[in-house]
């Protein structure tokens, strides 16, 4: 049940696609919700925009929190899934996004991409140089994966890339999200490895560096960036089908979700690292 939902997270977000995907929920009460996190917010409009292609859109009643919708709006969300459920909302609350939903439709635009992530980030926070590179580092990387493998097959019209970012008090949270093929249908392209499952798939990229592409120095970003996220006493959720891998300070480990099309990852970090040195990935 979603009622009586008051966060919407990287914790909760599953239960929610549950409802919708496996138990086939025709409406979702999100009136209660006090706070959601940007991927929460990022694979809620991926699963509208799912679950619309598919003619079976649950009808949702939306949180009914000043906060939390004016937040939304800013973000971009309503105009990303086709709503008209935007509110009015001021200058000030306006810059209460960090940075809003932004599309990722391919590899020529990423530098653009970037680059006003970073502006904005920069606007709030005094960066260092080596803070700018480690952060730019890890967008690009991954931001890359959504035009290298989220259309892998060539067999999906809209991936769906997009990203999003927003600070709290403690911490920064970076999100990145889309709906193509996945690890496990990218990485069941390269010979050895077809047929197999999200949960295997997720190992072998992230344990062995693993890639779909066999030649020698290839792979190995997202088992890079997983180091990196740890060193910083990060938290890391990467989601792909019905596999989902999550840790953060007290450890973690790989758990069944409910299958879901594409890869989701959230990453929260510190923001007393932007006041020492940051590791280099």
């Amino acid at each position: 049940m979603t009622q009586g939902l008051t966060r919407l997270t990287v914790e909760t977000i599953d239960g929610v696609l549950e409802r919708v995907i496996e138990q086939g929920a025709e409406a979702l009460d999100l009136r209660g919700i006090r706070f959601t996190d940007p991927y929460a917010l990022l694979l809620l409009g991926l699963l509208v925009l799912e679950m619309t292609e598919r003619r079976h859109a649950p009808r949702i009643e939306w949180p009914e929190a000043p906060a939390v919708r004016t937040w939304m709006n800013a973000m971009g969300f309503f105009t990303e899934i086709g709503t008209s459920k935007a509110v009015r909302f001021s200058s000030r609350s306006a810059r209460s996004a960090l940075q809003p939903i932004t599309a990722i439709t391919d590899e020529a635009g990423i530098g653009r991409v970037v680059d006003g992530f970073h502006r904005r980030l920069a606007e709030r926070y005094p960066l260092t140089e080596l803070s700018r590179r480690t952060l730019t580092a890890i967008m690009i990387e991954l931001f890359q994966n959504i035009p290298h493998h989220s259309n892998a097959t060539g067999n999906v019209a809209d991936p769906h890339g997009i990203a999003a970012m927003q600070d709290y008090e403690d911490s920064l949270f970076l999100a990145i999200a889309d709906k193509g093929v996945g690890l496990r249908g990218s990485l069941g392209l390269r010979p050895g490895y077809e047929g197999i499952t999200d949960s295997r798939a997720l190992n072998s990229i992230l344990h062995d560096g693993i890639s779909r592409f066999a030649d020698a120095g290839r792979g190995g970003e997202l088992q890079r960036i997983v180091g990196v996220v740890r060193s910083w006493d990060g938290v890391l959720a990467l989601r792909t089908g019905s596999a989902l891998l999550y840790f953060d300070e007290r450890g973690g480990d790989i758990y069944d979700v409910p299958d879901f099309p594409g890869v989701q990852l959230a990453i929260r970090i510190p923001l007393r690292l932007f006041d020492a040195e940051m590791v280099d990935p």
